[in-house]
C-alpha cells in the first residue's frame, strides 16, 4: 500500500480541492473535524457540510465557522427520495454544490493531521484522475472497539493482494474506506457518481468497484499518519456499525461468509482450543505445534496492525477478535435474510 508522502506545495500550482462532509446529529464530532481542517497550512477551496435532517446542533456549529471562514459553508439536505440510502443521497447533494477539479469526502468523525491537505494535493495532482482511498489512523476506546474495528485491515491485508489494487482494472481488486474519499470530477460523474450506487449499504466499495469498472486509476494509499478517526463511541455501536455492513458487503452470499468464517475459525481459532487441550494432557509436541499456529496467525495480526498505526498488543486477542467478528456476521446474515431491516443513525435500511 503505497504511503502519502508529505511536501509543501503551492495552491497556485495545484489543482482545487473541495471537502465535502454529509453530517447527520454529529454534533459530538463535527466541531472537531472541521477545527482539524481549518488548521491546516494549506486550505481547500471550499468546505461544504451537508446537514442531512440533524435533531441537535451540527448545523449551528458549522455555522458558526462559516461565518469566521468564507470559504465554509452549510447546505440543508433535501428530503430522502424513495430508493436512496441516507449517506449516498448526502454524498451526491454535496457533489452537485461543490465546483473544484476533485472532490474529497469525509466523515464527521475523520480528523486532519498537520499537512494532511498538502500531502493529499501532491497525490491527486500526480494521479491526475480516479480515486484515493484509505484507511484512516483508528482510535478506539472500548472493549468491543479494540477487538472489531482493526479488524477491517487485518480481512484486507489477508485476503487482498494490495499491489495488485492499483494494478488491476478488475473490480474484485478494490478496497476503500468511506471516511475519506478522493475522487476527481470527470471520473465520479462519468461513473454515474453516488446515484448509481445509491441502493448500496456499502458505498464506498461500491464506488470504488465502479471507478474500476469505468477504467480509471484507483489508488489505496497508506494515510494513517495523517488522517485518524473514531469510528464508533461504543460497543453498541460498534455491533450496529458492522452488522449493518457485513452481510451486504459480501452482495448477501450465505455461501461466501459461511465459508470465510469457517476458514478463519479453522486458522485462528481451532488453534488456541487445540493448545488449551494440549496443556491439559500435557502433550509437549502438539503445545508446540498449537504455540506456532497461534504464533502465526498473531504475527500477521501484529504487524498489519503496526503498520496502520496502532501497537501489536490486541494481536495476541486475535481468537477473541475473530469470534466476535463470528457472531456479528451471522447477526449480520440473520438480520438481511430474514429481511428484519438495518438501522443506523435513526434510518432503517433493508
Amino acid at each position: 500500500m503505497p504511503a502519502l508522502e508529505p511536501e509543501s506545495i503551492s495552491p497556485v500550482e495545484s489543482i482545487s480541492l473541495s471537502i465535502l462532509i454529509p453530517a447527520r446529529n454529529e454534533e459530538k464530532r463535527i466541531e472537531a473535524c472541521i477545527q482539524s481542517i481549518v488548521d491546516q497550512r494549506l486550505s481547500p477551496k471550499e468546505l461544504i457540510v451537508l446537514d442531512d435532517h440533524s435533531t441537535d446542533q451540527t448545523k449551528a456549529m458549522v455555522e458558526r465557522y462559516a461565518q469566521m471562514y468564507p470559504w465554509i459553508r452549510v447546505q440543508s439536505g433535501k428530503q430522502l427520495p424513495k430508493g436512496w440510502l441516507g449517506k449516498s443521497y448526502a454524498c451526491f447533494q454535496l457533489a452537485e454544490e461543490a465546483s473544484s477539479d476533485w472532490l474529497l469526502f469525509l466523515d464527521a468523525d475523520v480528523r486532519l493531521k498537520p499537512g494532511a491537505i498538502e500531502t493529499v494535493y501532491k497525490q491527486l495532482c500526480s494521479q491526475q484522475t480516479g480515486m484515493l482511498s484509505g484507511f484512516p489512523e483508528q482510535r478506539t476506546g472500548t472493549v468491543l472497539e479494540h477487538l472489531v474495528v482493526p479488524m477491517m485491515m487485518f480481512t484486507i491485508g489477508c485476503h487482498l493482494p494490495v499491489k495488485w489494487i492499483k494494478k488491476s482494472k478488475h473490480p474484485a481488486f478494490a478496497a476503500a474506506h468511506g471516511g475519506f474519499i478522493a475522487i476527481e470530477k470527470n471520473c465520479y460523474l462519468t461513473i454515474g457518481g453516488h446515484e448509481a450506487i445509491k441502493e448500496s449499504l456499502v458505498d464506498d466499495m461500491a464506488l470504488a468497484r465502479r471507478v474500476k469498472q469505468k477504467g480509471f486509476p484507483f489508488t489505496l494509499a497508506s494515510i494513517h499518519r495523517f488522517v485518524y478517526m473514531r469510528m464508533y463511541d461504543s460497543g453498541q455501536e460498534v455491533w450496529e456499525g458492522y452488522r449493518k455492513n457485513m452481510f451486504p458487503g459480501v452482495n448477501r452470499n450465505m455461501a461466501l461468509l459461511s465459508i470465510v468464517f469457517c476458514l478463519y475459525t479453522l486458522l485462528y481459532v481451532v488453534p488456541i482450543v487445540c493448545l488449551a487441550i494440549a496443556l491439559i494432557h500435557f502433550d509437549v509436541m502438539n503445545i508446540w505445534f498449537a504455540l506456532l499456529c497461534y504464533g502465526l496467525g498473531v504475527s500477521i495480526k501484529a504487524v498489519i496492525d503496526i503498520e496502520n498505526g496502532r501497537t501489536a498488543v490486541m494481536a495476541l486477542f486475535l481468537p477473541v477478535s475473530i469470534m466476535t467478528l463470528i457472531a456479528i456476521g451471522f447477526a449480520s446474515m440473520k438480520t438481511g435474510l430474514k429481511k428484519e431491516g438495518y438501522v443506523w443513525k435513526g434510518r432503517s435500511y433493508e
